[in-house]
C-alpha cells in the first residue's frame, strides 16, 4: 500500500521540478545577447511508479529532474566551422586584392592618381618633342626627367609590394599565435569540463559554449574539426570524462584532451630565401615539438591563414622544379633538368642570384650560385648549382644516389600572390630596358655634340652593394646560358632597381638621339625608332602584347583576382547566415518563447503549490480532527 503522505511527495517533485524550469528560463533570458550562448532546457522523466497491492496496480511517484542541458546540434556545428574557414580564407583574399587594385590604379581628372599608362606616355609624348627638337638639351633634360619618373613608379610600385609581403607576413604571425592561444584555452577547458561532470550527474553547460566559441573564432583561421570520445577504464566501464581532440590543416592535431600543442613562426635567413623578390625574414609555420612545417600551402587546407599564405607566396605555380641529371660530389655541384618553358628564359626566373635554397628530393640544400644552359635542339634548360661548403647551411653534401629525383625551389602555389605581380613587373622591366638600350646604342649611335655612343646604355639598375650601377653593355635580356656568380646580365635588372644610366642623367647633351647627318640634316632615327618600341610588337612584346600595354595586363590580372574573391567571399558570407540561422534556430534564445515558457513553467508552479496545500488541508482533517 502506498504511503499516507506520497501525495506530498509527488506533488513537491513538481514543485522542484517547475522551479528548476522557471530558474533555467531566467538564466536564458538574462544570456538573450550573450555570444555564444546555448539555450538550456530542462531533463526531467517520470519517476519510477511505486507498486500498490490492489486493483489498480502501480501508483505513479511523480517526477524526476535529471538536470540542465544545452540544446545544441553538432551537424550545424560541423557545416558553420567548414564554412567559416572557406570565408575567412576569401575575407583575407578580397581585402588585399583591394589594395593590389589601389597600387596599380591610374586616374585622370580632379582626384588624378599618376599610374603607370599616365606616366609612361608622358614619358611618350617628351620623345616625341625630343624628335622635333633633337638639337636643344632642354627638350633631351625634359625626356631623361619623364624616363627618371618612369623608373621612380617602379621602384615604388616593387618597395609597395614589398611592404605588403611584410604585412601579409606579420599578419601569419598574428594568426599563428591566435591559434595557439585558442589551444591553450580549450586544453584548459577540457580540463574544467572533466573536473565537473566527473561525478556523472552534472553537464558544464557553460563552460562547453565557451570551448565552442573558441572553435568558432579558430575556425576563421584554419580549418578544423573536432571529436570528442569517452574515456574507459582500464575494467572497460565508463569513467565520466571524455577526451575532446581538435585537428587543424588537414588533420594535425592541435588539442587533445588536456594537452595542447603550439605552432614557431620560424623566420628565413637571408640565404635560406627561395624567392629573389622576397624581403627577408619570411615566415615558416613549423610544430614546436617537431619541428615539422605546418603546410599551409596543402590542397586540403583552408581559413585565414590559407589566405594569407597563398597572397604572400602566391608564384602562379611557375616555381622553379625539375629533375636532377647529376650530383658532383668532388666539384659541390648538382645539375638539374627543367623542362618548363618559363624556367628556359632567364628574363622570368626569379632564383635568388646567390644564397638561395632548393629542396632535392625532399632534403633542404643551400647553394651559393648557379649557372643556366638552354639545349638549343630540347629547348631544355640545365641549372647547375653550387652547394654551399658551410656546414652550418649543409652538414652533408647531396648524396649520389639522388640522380634522377626531383628538385624544387619554394612552392608551386597556383595563386597569382604577391611574387606573381613582382615577377610581372620584372619581367617587363627587364624587356624594356633590353630593347630600349638595344636601339638607343646602336652602331654609329651620336649625341648632340657629335659624340659616338655606339653600344652605349639608356636604362639600367641601382647596385645596392657597391653603390654604382650596373654594367650591362653587351647583356642580352635572352641569354642562352648565365652565370649568376658574375652578378651581370638583365637578371640582375630589377623593377626596384630601375634606373636611367648615371652619365646620362648629368649631362643630357650625352644622349644619343641619331645615327649619322644626311645632306646637313640629322636623322634622328634612333627617337623614331624609340617612340615605335612602344607600341610594335615586333620591337617588344609581354604577354602578347605592346611594351604601353603593361598596366592593362596586370589591371586584368588583378581585377580578375579581386573579382573571384569578393565573389566566392560574397557566396560563403550568404551560406554562413545561412547556417547561422539554422543553428540559431536550433540552439539560440527567442524571447518570445522564453516569455512563453515562464508562463507555463509558472502555472505548473502554481499547481503544484495548489496541491500541496489541499492535501495539507487533507492531512490536517485525518490528523487532528479525526478520533481515534
Amino acid at each position: 500500500m502506498a504511503s499516507t503522505f506520497m501525495g506530498l511527495n509527488i506533488s513537491y517533485s513538481g514543485l522542484v521540478a517547475s522551479n528548476a524550469a522557471l530558474n533555467t528560463t531566467a538564466n536564458n533570458i538574462a544570456n538573450v545577447e550573450t555570444v555564444g550562448y546555448s539555450r538550456q532546457i530542462i531533463n526531467q522523466t517520470a519517476s519510477d511508479a511505486m507498486r500498490a497491492f490492489a486493483s489498480y496496480g502501480c501508483i505513479g511517484a511523480g517526477v524526476d529532474t535529471l538536470g540542465a542541458e544545452r540544446v545544441r546540434d553538432i551537424y550545424y556545428d560541423e557545416k558553420y566551422w567548414n564554412n567559416n574557414s572557406k570565408l575567412g580564407e576569401f575575407d583575407k583574399k578580397s581585402y588585399y586584392c583591394a589594395v593590389i587594385e589601389n597600387y596599380l590604379r591610374d586616374e585622370r581628372g580632379t582626384n588624378e592618381i599618376k599610374g603607370f599608362s599616365t606616366i609612361f606616355s608622358e614619358m611618350h609624348t617628351a620623345l616625341d618633342s625630343l624628335s622635333n627638337h633633337a638639337d636643344e638639351a632642354d627638350y633631351a633634360l625634359q625626356f631623361i626627367g619623364k624616363a627618371g619618373n618612369l623608373c621612380e613608379y617602379f621602384n615604388i610600385l616593387y618597395n609597395n609590394f614589398q611592404k605588403m609581403q611584410t604585412d601579409v607576413n606579420d599578419e601569419i604571425a598574428i594568426k599563428v599565435d591566435e591559434i595557439n592561444s585558442v589551444a591553450q584555452q580549450i586544453a584548459l577547458l577540457n580540463k574544467q569540463i572533466n573536473m565537473v561532470e566527473a561525478n556523472g550527474a552534472t553537464v558544464a553547460n557553460d563552460l562547453r559554449d565557451k570551448r565552442d566559441l573558441l572553435v568558432d573564432q579558430l575556425s576563421a583561421v584554419v580549418d578544423v574539426k573536432c571529436e570528442e570520445r569517452p574515456i574507459t577504464s582500464r575494467d572497460g566501464s565508463e569513467a565520466n570524462i571524455n577526451e575532446y581532440t581538435v585537428t587543424i590543416a588537414g588533420g594535425q592535431t592541435l588539442v587533445s584532451g588536456n594537452d595542447y600543442r603550439q605552432l614557431d613562426c620560424v623566420p628565413r635567413a637571408s640565404w635560406q630565401k627561395a624567392n629573389q623578390n622576397d624581403v627577408d625574414g619570411l615566415y615558416d609555420v613549423c610544430w614546436k615539438d617537431t619541428g615539422m612545417e605546418l603546410g599551409i600551402g596543402a590542397q586540403n587546407v583552408r581559413g585565414e591563414l590559407k589566405g594569407l599564405y597563398e597572397m604572400r607566396d602566391g608564384n602562379n605555380d611557375e616555381a622553379f622544379h625539375g629533375t636532377i641529371q647529376s650530383v658532383d660530389g668532388i666539384n659541390r655541384t648538382v645539375t638539374v633538368k627543367a623542362t618548363a618553358d618559363y624556367l628556359a628564359d632567364i628574363s622570368k626566373s626569379t632564383l635568388p642570384l646567390t644564397d638561395g635554397q632548393i629542396t632535392l628530393s625532399g632534403e633542404r640544400f643551400y647553394y651559393d650560385s648557379f649557372t643556366m644552359e638552354v639545349d638549343e635542339e630540347t629547348g631544355a634548360a640545365y641549372y647547375t648549382f653550387k652547394i654551399s661548403e658551410e656546414t652550418s647551411k649543409n652538414p652533408k653534401m647531396v648524396p649520389s644516389s639522388y640522380a634522377g629525383k626531383s628538385a624544387k625551389i619554394g612552392e608551386q602555389v597556383d595563386y597569382q600572390g604577391i611574387p606573381y605581380y613582382l615577377e610581372q613587373m620584372n619581367e617587363w622591366v627587364r624587356e624594356y630596358a633590353y630593347h630600349f638600350n638595344e636601339i638607343y646604342g646602336v652602331e654609329n649611335a651620336t649625341d648632340l655634340n657629335g659624340n659616338t655612343h655606339e653600344g652605349d646604355i639608356f636604362f639600367t639598375g641601382d647596385n645596392a652593394v657597391t653603390g654604382g650601377q650596373f654594367s650591362l653593355r653587351g647583356a642580352s635580356v635572352n641569354d642562352k646560358s648565365f652565370d649568376s656568380s658574375k652578378n651581370t646580365g638583365y637578371y640582375v635588372l630589377t623593377a626596384g632597381n630601375f634606373n636611367v644610366e648615371k652619365s646620362i642623367q648629368n649631362d643630357a647633351t650625352t644622349m644619343a638621339t641619331h645615327t649619322g647627318v644626311v645632306d646637313g640634316v640629322a636623322k634622328y632615327d634612333i627617337l623614331d625608332n624609340l617612340k615605335d618600341l612602344s607600341t610594335n610588337k615586333d620591337r617588344m612584346a609581354f604577354r602578347g602584347c605592346s611594351a604601353q600595354s603593361f598596366l592593362i595586363c596586370l589591371m586584368g590580372d588583378s581585377g580578375l583576382n579581386a573579382n573571384s574573391a569578393n565573389s566566392f567571399q560574397e557566396i560563403y558570407a550568404d551560406i554562413e547566415e545561412s547556417i547561422a540561422n539554422s543553428r540559431f534556430s536550433v540552439s539560440g534564445v527567442d524571447s518570445d518563447e522564453e516569455a512563453a515558457n515562464m508562463v507555463k513553467f509558472q502555472n505548473a508552479y502554481n499547481l503544484a503549490s495548489k496541491m500541496i496545500s489541499v492535501l495539507n488541508d487533507c492531512y490536517d482533517r485525518l490528523i487532528t480532527q479525526t478520533g481515534v
